[in-house]
């Protein structure tokens, strides 16, 4: 049981366990300008609204083109299945922007496993669906337990990407699928200060595929990370 846990405190291994717990998320819990973004107008002001970090990617003043695809020209192949995805997107929500949609993800991926690795979750809440987030607290609250403690520090993104697309024509949510090919150093400490895992000198590759949720053409700009593989 121990040997499980200090792996669930390596972020290369945390998601791969998690995978099977993970799910579909029931709701949004911060109002700030996260990524990709709705045309037109702010999110109202919330109680929470001060816990929330702000991610890149959304331009509410920008007045796109009505056949201006040139974001995801970038990103895919027009004829593409994710092609059509991407552009019917556009045709529910005008400020949606594929380019920078993959900008705030990459600070997304960032911000959670720097949260994740420190225990904190302030951060994570707002960014995670309720049962992603239920999952990652577990995994954080066992390894306090434990007495363990983490060493992290993120080297940086080798590549970012959006893999696939879904969105549901009756309810307009969206779900993007990105891969993830990161640097990382991480070390687990027992309470003693000695190393059970990991190695603070060495570089750890990650390879991720996380899946983020929005409800295109709504007041809340949020997208929430809603499950996680490899």
């Amino acid at each position: 049981m121990v040997e499980i846990i200090v792996l669930a405190a390596v972020a290369g291994f945390l998601f791969l366990r998690l995978r099977d717990a993970l799910g579909t998320k029931t709701g949004h819990e911060n109002t700030e300008e996260w990524f990709g973004g709705k045309n037109g107008g702010d999110a109202p002001a919330r109680e929470e609204a001060d816990t929330v970090v702000q991610f890149p990617g959304r331009d509410p003043g920008a007045q796109p083109l009505p056949d201006d695809h040139s974001d995801v020209s970038t990103v895919a192949d027009l004829e593409s299945p994710l092609g059509r995805t991407l552009i019917a997107a556009k045709g529910i929500e005008p400020g949606f922007n594929a380019v920078r949609f993959i900008e705030g993800a990459r600070a997304a991926y960032e911000m959670i496993l720097m949260a994740f690795e420190t225990g904190d979750k302030d951060t994570l809440r707002p960014l995670l669906a309720p049962d992603v987030m239920e999952s990652f607290e577990a995994a954080i609250d066992a390894r306090r337990e434990q007495g363990l403690s983490v060493d992290a520090r993120f080297i940086g993104l080798r590549s970012s990407k959006i893999v696939d697309a879904r969105l549901d024509e009756a309810t307009n949510a969206m779900q993007v699928e990105m891969r993830f090919d990161a640097e990382m150093i991480v070390a687990v400490r027992d309470a003693n200060g000695e190393i059970v895992e990991g190695d603070p000198e060495m570089v750890r590759r990650m390879n991720d595929l996380w899946t983020f949720e929005r409800t295109l053409g709504t007041d809340d700009p949020a997208w929430i990370l809603v499950e996680t593989g490899d």
